[in-house]
């Protein structure tokens, strides 16, 4: 008895996987297995300053409502040291004009960053919305996506009543605690 070899679909397959995972590996980015070293929670003062979401994915059993500005693709993050947060979130690409409009209105939203590093997002006084807030100690790629997470970028997870993942968010700082 001869020892079975692969077929041509078999060998075309295993080719196509070791191709797609040389890019990924030779750019040196953290495996899978280190994401936990690449990852701390956060702390207040990381989040201070402006953000700009520049990744967002959902869980493939999720619910998306793309007409809720919570999945808009573009979005700015405002975190002001005396615990108020302007959100803006748009269909189209956010200029220099929107962000001022964002910076100048009026506070409807706290936060906070609790013991466990979870950022809690209170709304016009209503319960508080919790995200788990990571902050990247290393570049990260994902190979689902062309935009790698660098060092210093914030990893938010929102969770579901289920306790599941419903979205990521992946925030990269524009400015600093005093722009």
């Amino acid at each position: 008895m001869t020892p079975s070899r692969p077929g041509p679909v078999a060998a075309l397959l295993l080719a196509l996987l070791a191709a797609s995972l040389i890019p990924w590996l030779v750019d040196h980015a953290v495996a899978a297995d280190d994401l936990r070293e690449a990852l701390r929670s956060c702390t207040r003062a990381d989040l201070i300053g402006i953000w700009a979401m520049i990744r967002q994915g959902t869980a493939p059993a999720a619910l998306v409502d793309l007409a809720d500005p919570s999945f808009y693709p573009y979005q700015r993050f405002a975190f002001r040291a005396d615990g108020s947060l302007r959100h803006l979130a748009a269909p189209a690409p956010v200029g220099p004009e929107e962000q001022r409009v964002i910076l100048s209105a009026p506070t409807t939203t706290t936060w906070a960053v609790d013991a466990k590093g979870r950022l809690l997002t209170r709304k016009n006084g209503a319960a508080p919305e919790i995200d788990a807030c990571q902050v990247l100690l290393a570049k990260v790629s994902d190979p689902r996506s062309p935009i790698p997470g660098l060092p210093g970028d914030l990893l938010l997870t929102h969770y579901g009543e289920d306790g599941k993942p419903i979205a990521r968010r992946l925030l990269r700082k524009i400015a600093g605690p005093g722009e």
